[in-house]
C-alpha cells in the first residue's frame, strides 16, 4: 500500500497499520457495554487473567496466599476473586483459590499464623476474614477435612474482638496488634471498620444476635470517637490513643467509606431498622459525590487524595475495587440506594474499558479517568478494575447473598484456636518491661564496651 492510500483512513486507524507494519503490538480499549452482562463477563476474565499472573509471579518463594513484601494483599484478591465467581461463573481459578485461602488459614485456622503474627496489623487480618465470609455468602464450595468458611471467618472476628482496648479512647481496635510496632496505638477507620463490616456480615449469615450487638457498639464507638461524623458524614483515617482520641489524622481514603457503607447496608437489611438505612444513605452520599469528581463527569470513581499526585502506593492502588463491591453491597442490602449506586458502577467501568489498553495483555492502570493507560502496572490495579467490573455484575446478578438458610453446609464449626491471651500468644508489653529491656540493652552494651577494652589490654 503506497502512502497517499494511508492518508484516507482515520487517525486510529493509520496508526494500528503503521504499528502492525513495524512488527509492534496494537494496544486496543476492552471494549465494554455496560447494560450487558455477558460483555462484562469478558472483559472480567481479561483483566484477572494477567492479574493472577501477577499473583503467581510475586509469590515468596512460592509460598500459596504469600506475596512479596505484604500478605493481606492475596488475602483480597481471592475475596474479589470469589465475588466475581459468583457472578460471572468463571470457576477457572476456584480451585488454586481454595487451596491457598485455606493455606494461609494456619495450623489453627484463625489467619494468625505465627510465620506473619509478629508483625501484622489488624486490617491484614481482617481482610482474610472478609475473604472466607465472602465464600460463605457466595456458596463457594467447601473443603472436605477443614473446617468451614464461616469457622473461619468466626475466628478472625473473635480473636479481633478480643482486642478490644479500653485503656485508651474508651475502647476501639489498635491499628497494629502488638505494642512494639510503629502505629501501635492508632484506631484507624479499616482496621475498626472492617471488623464491624465482618460482624455484621456474620451476624446476617448466622443469624446470631452476638455479632449484631458488637457490630452495634463498633459503629457506636466510632462514631463517638472521631473517625466517623455523623452529621457531614466525614470518615477520618485514624485518630490516636496517645492523646485519648481527641484528634484525627483526615486523610481522605474511599476503603475507610466502603468498609463502614457495607456494615452498615448489611446491618440494615438485616435488622430492618432505618436508622441504618439513614447512616447507608448518609456514607453513600459522601462517597458517591467526594470519589466521583466533576471534572471527570461525576461518574468515574478516582482515589482522589493520590492519583493526581502520583504518589498512590501499593496500599492505595486497591482501594477503588474493593469499595465498588461494597457500594454494590450496599445496593443489593438496601435497595433504596440503587438508583445512586448504578451511574457510578456503570460509568467507571467504562472508564476501566479504555484504561485497559496496556502492553500486549491489555493491562489496566490507576488513573481510570484518562483515556489511555497511565503505565502503571501490577496486581494491585488489576485487582482494582477487576472489583469495579465485579460490581457491575453484582448490581446485574441474580445470585442472592446466602444465609446459613440456603447455605447450610457453611454452618459454623467451633475451633480450637490459639486467641491473644494462650500461652502460645505474645503478650503484651508493659512500661515496665520496656524500661526493663532498655537496662538491660544498656548493661548489654557496656559489657560488649568492657570486653573489647579488655582484649585491646591484653593485646
Amino acid at each position: 500500500m503506497r502512502w497517499g492510500s494511508l492518508r484516507s483512513l482515520g487517525g486510529a486507524a493509520t496508526l494500528g497499520l503503521l504499528l502492525l507494519l513495524q512488527g509492534q503490538p496494537v494496544r486496543s480499549d476492552i471494549p465494554i457495554d455496560v447494560s450487558s452482562a455477558d460483555s462484562l463477563k469478558s472483559a472480567g476474565k481479561t483483566i484477572a487473567a494477567p492479574m493472577w499472573d501477577f499473583y503467581l509471579q510475586n509469590q515468596t518463594e512460592g509460598i500459596p496466599g504469600k506475596l512479596t513484601d505484604t500478605w493481606y494483599v492475596a488475602g483480597a484478591m481471592f475475596m474479589t476473586l470469589i465475588q466475581y465467581w459468583q457472578v460471572s461463573g468463571d470457576n477457572q481459578y476456584n480451585k488454586d483459590v481454595s487451596h491457598d485461602l485455606m493455606f494461609q488459614a494456619g495450623r489453627n485456622y484463625d489467619y494468625f499464623d505465627s510465620n506473619y503474627s509478629q508483625w501484622l496489623g489488624n486490617d491484614d487480618q481482617m481482610f482474610w476474614g472478609l475473604a472466607a465470609i465472602t465464600a460463605s455468602e457466595t456458596g463457594f464450595p467447601e473443603v472436605d477435612g477443614k473446617p468451614t468458611w464461616t469457622s473461619l471467618a468466626r475466628a478472625v472476628y473473635t480473636m479481633q474482638a478480643n482486642r478490644w482496648d479500653t485503656r485508651a479512647c474508651d475502647g476501639g481496635i489498635t491499628w497494629q496488634i502488638h505494642p512494639w510496632q510503629a502505629g501501635y496505638t492508632l484506631r484507624n477507620s479499616i482496621s475498626n471498620g472492617g471488623l464491624f463490616q465482618l460482624a455484621a456480615r456474620l451476624g446476617r449469615f448466622t443469624k446470631n444476635q452476638t455479632y449484631f450487638d458488637f457490630a452495634e457498639k463498633i459503629w457506636d464507638w466510632s462514631a463517638e470517637s472521631p473517625l466517623i461524623n455523623t452529621q457531614n458524614w466525614n470518615v477520618a483515617d485514624s485518630t490516636s490513643g496517645d492523646n485519648n482520641c481527641i484528634d484525627m489524622g483526615n486523610m481522605q481514603w474511599s476503603y475507610n467509606y466502603g468498609v463502614y457503607l457495607a456494615g452498615t447496608a448489611f446491618m440494615y437489611n438485616a435488622t430492618g431498622e432505618e436508622k441504618w438505612l439513614r447512616r447507608t444513605q448518609g456514607l453513600l452520599g459522601k462517597l458517591s459525590t467526594h470519589f466521583f469528581p466533576e471534572e471527570y463527569g461525576e461518574n468515574v470513581f478516582s482515589e482522589v487524595s493520590c492519583e493526581k499526585l502520583h504518589t498512590c502506593d501499593r496500599n492505595m492502588l486497591n482501594f477503588k475495587g474493593w469499595s465498588s463491591m461494597w457500594m454494590a453491597m450496599a445496593a443489593q442490602m438496601a435497595p433504596v440506594t440503587y438508583d445512586t449506586v448504578l451511574p457510578k458502577l456503570q460509568g467507571s467501568a467504562q472508564a476501566i474499558g479504555r484504561q485497559c489498553d496496556g502492553e500486549t495483555e491489555n493491562l489496566c492502570g490507576s488513573r481510570w479517568y484518562q483515556e489511555t493507560w497511565d503505565g502503571i502496572k501490577g496486581l494491585e490495579v488489576q485487582m482494582a478494575a477487576l472489583g469495579g467490573i465485579t460490581a457491575n455484575l453484582m448490581m446485574m446478578s441474580n445470585a442472592h447473598t446466602q444465609t446459613i438458610d440456603t447455605n447450610p453446609n457453611a454452618k459454623e464449626q467451633f475451633l480450637d484456636t490459639y486467641s491473644d491471651d494462650t500461652p502460645d500468644a505474645l503478650p503484651l508489653i508493659s512500661t515496665g518491661d520496656r524500661v526493663g529491656s532498655w537496662i538491660l540493652t544498656v548493661l548489654w552494651g557496656l559489657g560488649i564496651m568492657a570486653a573489647a577494652w579488655w582484649l585491646i589490654k591484653q593485646a
